[in-house]
């Protein structure tokens, strides 16, 4: 979900007036709303022109993506500019390894105004100091925050208890079906596990499905069978816990019974590979799987539905997000706060998501078309990354651990727990 706009639009955007603009101060915290905004009843700040208004030029950073992607950002950056043409937007994406970059653009203070903030690394960025608290800006502006879903919002609260960025945003897990050979999706894991067993050696199939021996996918499973990683409180490693394990187990079973196989294994290059080519009936993805489908596998029925729902009684996902921030060392933090706030609020969003490049991560944002499901799930979603430091590292060890039992086929989800305990541990200095 790393959604930018390409280098083939940066130079549309400069002859569209994306970079038109009176130069400007900054400064630190806000004593009051902006000049020249007041909020609406979406949370979005509607241009009120006036001479005091926050102006100058504000730097946005992100990475590269698809064309669709850098389609949308232009028309949304377009439509900011034409009610804030005070500020100029000065599109910069980064190439390369985006994490990098910026770790030394922020050891040179060297940084964007505003700033793509992945989930990944949202926890350790943030404990290091490098970025700047929204809150006295949204006091000061009466910024209404209640909208974001919390699993998508929660990641980028610092555990000091402020907020250092807002979903611009999300994506959550869905069940993808084929719904030649799934009339019917399944509404539980139970009846998940039936309606595998009866396809298993059918159509051709290599598998009736596919997944991912990671806690990317795995996770959702974690969470539907009862298990945990952590305890509430985010104090203490809960992966080795009996009702854990026998979650883990029951993924690992699937695999064992022959009703599951990742995409390398059935010679896919990833799940949208496996659902596109029918050698599985079944993958869990999320609204990036739509563009894959239509443009290489155009001619295959699939539907979407929630997870299915398992022994722990409740619906549950997860999901995947990316905030707007503002680095500490920004220069122009009034502007960017203005901007931030108009892309983060329900009308930016809006403009932003209508597109179908990327999910709503506020519930009074209307879902694109055919991406219901997908956003309705967000209500029930929690962080598929990003709710602890380190998770980078947790995950690995889960991961590592859990293709361990697959190539031996031993499939004992003890070790692949014990593997994860210690990573939490280490991650959490417990």
């Amino acid at each position: 979900m790393r959604l930018a706009m390409p280098r083939t639009m940066l130079a549309l955007c400069s002859a569209a007036a994306i970079a038109v603009s009176a130069c400007g101060s900054s400064s630190a915290t806000p004593t009051q709303a902006p000049a020249g905004t007041q909020p609406t009843s979406s949370g979005a700040p509607t241009a009120v022109p006036t001479a005091t208004q926050p102006s100058g030029t504000v730097v946005l950073s992100g990475w590269e993506s698809s064309t669709a992607e850098g389609d949308a950002l232009t028309k949304t950056l377009l439509t900011f500019q034409a009610a804030y043409p005070n500020i100029k937007v000065d599109y910069q994406p980064i190439a390369g390894d985006y994490p990098t970059v910026m770790a030394a653009k922020f050891a040179s203070k060297d940084v964007p105004d505003v700033m793509y903030l992945n989930a990944d690394v949202a926890p350790d960025w943030i404990k290091q100091g490098l970025f700047t608290p929204l809150d006295p800006y949204i006091a000061a502006s009466s910024y209404d925050v209640s909208k974001f879903y919390a699993g998508y919002a929660s990641i980028f609260k610092g555990t000091d208890g402020k907020t250092y960025g807002f979903p611009k945003d999300g994506n959550t897990i869905g069940m993808a079906y084929n719904t030649d050979l799934v009339p019917t999706p399944p509404t539980t894991i139970a009846q998940l596990v039936t309606m595998a067993t009866s396809l298993k050696g059918t159509n051709k199939l290599k598998a009736p499905l596919c997944l991912n021996g990671a806690l990317d996918r795995g996770l959702t499973w974690v969470y539907a069978q009862g298990g945990t990683l952590l305890s509430a409180d985010g104090k203490t490693e809960t992966i080795d816990s009996a009702a854990s394990v026998a979650a883990v187990q029951s993924y690992l079973d699937l695999f064992k019974n022959g009703l599951g196989m990742t995409a390398s294994d059935m010679g896919a290059g990833w799940c949208g590979d496996a659902l596109g080519k029918v050698t599985s009936a079944i993958t869990f993805e999320g609204g990036w799987l739509d563009p894959a489908m239509s443009s290489t596998y155009p001619t295959v029925k699939y539907a979407w539905a929630p997870f299915p729902t398992g022994s722990s009684g409740n619906p549950v996902t997860i999901s995947y997000t990316v905030a707007y921030a503002i680095p500490a060392d920004a220069k122009n933090k009034d502007a960017a706060w203005v901007l931030l706030s108009w892309l983060t609020g329900k009308d930016g969003m809006t403009l932003w998501t209508q597109g179908g490049v990327a999910l709503p991560a506020r519930s009074d944002v209307a879902a694109p078309k055919g991406k219901d499901v997908l956003v309705a799930m967000g209500a029930v979603a929690k962080p598929g990354s990003g709710f602890v430091p380190g998770y980078a590292n947790i995950q690995k060890a889960f991961s590592d651990a859990f293709t361990k039992q697959l190539q031996a086929k031993t499939y004992d989800a003890a070790p692949v727990c014990s593997a994860a305990a210690a990573a939490i541990k280490t991650a959490i200095g417990g």
